[in-house]
């Protein structure tokens, strides 16, 4: 009976561990960005420099990895039936296994480049810009830099 309390306390500590909690996406100011549509469109309509926006929704194209200048993933979200945005992604920071479908979360700076464009999806070295994130299937990437292979 011990040895089943045991494994049962070691299954639950595991599994708890493994657990990736939401992050919460905040701005250069501390603000808590949300994902809803209404903040997307408002942080989509702002004239203000770089506004970082939080938006959830399903990957619709995966593009090649660009190579040039620093190694980036690049691709598609729709977050509603009228807005699609541009994931740019820094490979220094890790390779996302993107796959068409599948849901995702990600925090960035918006630009206003074609329909929009979100950057700055990870962790900033230097401090000059508010820490981005991409979450799938329940894992945080960004957070760190990780070599490129």
């Amino acid at each position: 009976m011990r040895s089943l309390i045991a494994l049962l306390v070691l299954a639950v500590s595991f599994s708890a561990s493994a657990f990736v909690p939401e992050h919460q996406c905040i701005d250069v100011k501390g603000n808590v960005i949300d994902s809803s549509l209404a903040t997307v469109t408002k942080i989509m309509h702002y004239n203000s420099n770089r506004p970082q926006i939080y938006i959830a929704g399903s990957i619709t194209k995966v593009e090649s990895e660009d190579h040039s200048g620093l190694p980036h993933q690049k691709f598609t979200v729709k977050v509603s039936n009228d807005i699609n945005l541009e994931i740019v992604s820094n490979l220094d920071f890790g390779r996302i296994p993107l796959v068409v479908g599948q849901q995702v979360s990600v925090c960035g700076e918006y630009l206003h480049v074609g329909q929009g464009m979100v950057h700055w999806t990870h962790f900033d070295p230097h401090g000059g810009h508010a820490d981005g994130f991409t979450i799938l299937n329940g894992i945080l990437y960004g957070d760190k830099e990780v070599p490129v292979n």
